[in-house]
């Protein structure tokens, strides 16, 4: 049995013997979904995916499907010829809906209306999905003429998503063709693909069975090398369950490794929890990227004492020169400012660390819905949602790698910020200044979508201090006093609350720094 962790379509047919879950259904589970938004210079269609998981236990009918289109105060019904019988493991299909002009720059509202026959080839109608106990929701999608509102050589991206090969006892991902798909036309311009390591050691055909060839990460790495191209690169990696200082369990996003195994808090056998690896068995290389998943995350008790779930450390990043964390793992802003306060103190403590952003979303791009009480309840969410906030970096070849590798890296949730100090030569994020003062240059952008930039903010962190102040009467060409060990780092924030936030330029003062 597997506790569910996050956010993920729920599968919905585990039973244990003699017990049955409450929104167990009788017929595969069928979910429709769409990007958040449709950018007109990447598409001119919405795509529709239908995803069908189960349906060999299932075997169902889907047909009648039609589309309900809200645009302003006009709405219109589509019909969506299908009719499939539908009898394999996982099946999907891309629906294109034409952009009407009409639709420019406006927010539509959908719902996606359809029949199956369950088990019993009774037929049921159902909206969007056929989960049982969720709550009734509509679909969104922005239609926009503007594109995101950064520069050519900035490359945005998802570095936390599973597939259709993360699948278990609770949980799914959406086939990659559709994260592609998908990933292009909400302006994206790569994602890592983060399949959990546990689930990916399974045999093709039943996953509760290892399988020591691994067939099932060979079998996605041809699948990545075939989608991967120069307009939307997908890159393998791996989310490693692996043993923290303590010997616990955390997770460690490995981008182009080979595979490497993890199964500590799977809980494929109960009490057997201790970690395949510790990070220190794990070596850097030049074109491999090691990342910190989710550290800041809460570890529920029950997670603490069944699945021996820990934390990362301090130690954990300084010992295993791991410096770059994906402390961001939701669209929430309580939460964002959460985790940046926590790197903050991190940085106040001179380890340099450099934020990431992504979702861990599990195949979800409207909403997660998850289940929350095993065998009891489901619940729906918008805040773990594929690249609701997401990593740029500079590269201007798209090669995220090499871009995070650079450490000229922000993360955002729409708008763009950027800044550099100019003293005798231009520092950018990442680097490091030996100066005791700078001029500042910086530059923000939005769009309609994400609304005018209201509140752009300055910080100066001082290390021998151990404190951080942040300036907001601040304006280009200014001149800052730079402290002796420490960073400056930017913020900004939108009218419609989104927000950029950008990584340090470093401050290291040696013997011979000069007043600029």
């Amino acid at each position: 049995m597997q506790i569910p962790l996050i956010g993920a379509y729920a599968e919905i047919h585990y039973t244990l013997k003699g017990l049955k879950a409450a929104y167990y259904n009788n017929a595969p589970e069928i979910i429709f979904d769409l990007p958040q938004r449709c950018i007109l210079k990447r598409c001119k269609t919405i795509p529709i995916a239908l995803i069908v998981k189960d349906a060999h236990l299932f075997p169902t009918l889907i047909n009648n499907i039609s589309l309900k289109i809200k645009c302003s105060e006009k709405t219109e019904k589509i019909n969506l010829p299908f009719t499939e019988q539908i009898k394999i493991p996982f099946y999907y299909h891309i629906f294109e809906i034409p952009i009407k002009e009409e639709y420019y720059n406006k927010t539509l509202e959908l719902w996606v209306k359809f029949t199956y026959t369950n088990k019993n080839n009774k037929k049921i109608k159902a909206i969007n999905d056929n989960y049982k106990a969720i709550d009734k929701h509509s679909f969104s999608c922005n239609i926009t003429t503007d594109d995101l509102p950064f520069p050519d050589d900035f490359k945005k991206g998802e570095p936390h998503y599973h597939s259709n090969y993360t699948a278990d006892q609770v949980e799914f991902g959406a086939p990659l063709e559709i994260a592609q798909r998908f990933a292009y036309c909400m302006g994206m311009d790569w994602f890592f693909v983060t399949d959990h390591s546990y689930d990916l050691d399974d045999s093709l055909e039943n996953y509760l069975v290892n399988d020591p060839h691994t067939p099932k990460w060979y079998q996605q790495e041809k699948e990545i090398r075939d989608l991967d191209r120069n307009e939307l690169r997908v890159i393998q990696g791996e989310e490693i369950s692996i043993g923290n200082k303590n010997k616990q369990n955390i997770h460690l996003l490995a981008i182009n490794y080979s595979f490497l195994p993890g199964k500590g808090d799977s809980a494929e056998k109960w009490f057997r929890n201790k970690p395949d690896l510790q990070l220190s068995d794990i070596k850097q290389k030049d074109d491999s990227l090691m990342i910190a998943a989710h550290p800041f995350d809460e570890v529920p008790f029950l997670q603490k004492i069944s699945l021996n779930r820990g934390y990362w450390h301090l130690e954990d990043f300084v010992d295993n020169n791991i410096d770059l964390i994906q402390a961001i793992n939701c669209n929430s802003l309580p939460k964002v400012y959460y985790a940046i306060n926590r790197w903050k103190n991190y940085l106040l403590k001179g380890t340099k660390l450099y934020l990431l952003a992504g979702n861990d979303a599990h195949g979800n791009f409207q909403f997660m819905k998850q289940i929350k009480t095993p065998f009891l309840k489901l619940f729906i969410s918008k805040k773990q949602t594929f690249a609701s906030f997401f990593t740029a970096c500079k590269t201007k070849a798209n090669d995220p790698i090499a871009g995070i590798k650079s450490k000229y890296i922000l993360v955002s949730n729409g708008p763009f910020l950027d800044f550099q100090l100019k003293s005798k030569r231009l520092y950018h994020i990442g680097d490091t200044i030996n100066e005791k003062s700078a001029g500042l240059i910086f530059q923000c952008n939005s769009n309609l979508e994400f609304g005018e930039i209201i509140i752009t903010k300055l910080f100066i962190g001082n290390i021998d201090k151990q404190i951080e102040i942040c300036y907001t009467n601040i304006s280009d060409e200014m001149i800052l006093a730079l402290p002796k060990r420490g960073y400056i780092r930017m913020e900004c924030l939108t009218e419609k609350m989104f927000i950029a936030i950008s990584n340090p330029i470093w401050v290291e003062q040696h013997e011979g720094a000069k007043y600029d």
